[in-house]
């Protein structure tokens, strides 16, 4: 085998081995949309007849929380596992990047604490306070950090995120848990769909050999 198809080779088992393991991988997204649905429908099917409403019962936070842990683990876990072996100075700016998103994701919840305590008002207002107010501000968090290292598509994924918890604070405090899940659902798909089809004229653009 001579030596540049060798380094061709080693390049694509490489590049196949982290997209892979990318924690933004089609599977992730597609175990996202999966818990997305899950998790927003079982609230909505538990609020959908409250008049007036009065919030989601215990039984029903248990699975939608439980539904939210286990996305947060797929993510971890692909994250973990994409960054075995990995050191230096990437792997400090994500941490530094990480602490960031964090700082200014809690930020967001303090003022979203001061405004739910400046005065009296509906369980209604509440939970679509905190629950569209925490994607938005989720959003507009990953939208700076994706602009900053001008990844456009993960923009493009925020901005869709921000605009369909929008649109769930308009459907109302009964109305917001479907239209979020469905939203979510079908903007994961959408987004694996597109990973997938990326992946795959990558892995054929890896396969022509040059020259051929």
């Amino acid at each position: 085998m001579e030596p540049r198809e060798a380094a061709r080779l080693l390049a694509q088992t490489q590049a196949d081995a982290r997209r892979s393991l990318d924690f933004r991988a089609p599977w992730v997204s597609l175990v996202a949309a999966v818990v997305a649905l899950a998790s927003f429908g079982i609230v909505w099917l538990n609020v959908r007849t409250q008049h007036p409403f009065t919030g989601p019962s215990a039984g029903a936070l248990v699975c939608f929380y439980a539904l939210i842990a286990l996305r947060i683990a797929t993510v971890i876990y692909a994250y973990t596992r994409a960054r075995t072996g990995v050191s230096g100075h990437s792997v400090k700016v994500q941490r530094n990047e990480a602490a960031a998103m964090g700082a200014a994701l809690l930020v967001c919840y303090l003022a979203l604490i001061v405004i739910a305590t400046g005065a009296q008002h509906s369980a209604g207002f509440y939970w679509s306070l905190f629950l569209n107010g925490t994607l938005i501000a989720l959003a507009a968090i990953w939208a700076g950090r994706s602009a900053i290292h001008k990844s456009w598509q993960q923009v493009a994924l925020a901005v869709s995120v921000a605009l369909i918890a929008a649109v769930g604070a308009i459907a109302g405090p009964r109305g917001m848990w479907l239209v979020n899940g469905v939203g979510l659902c079908a903007l994961l798909l959408a987004n694996a769909a597109i990973g997938t089809s990326r992946r795959r004229e990558g892995t054929r653009t890896h396969t022509v050999r040059p020259g051929a």
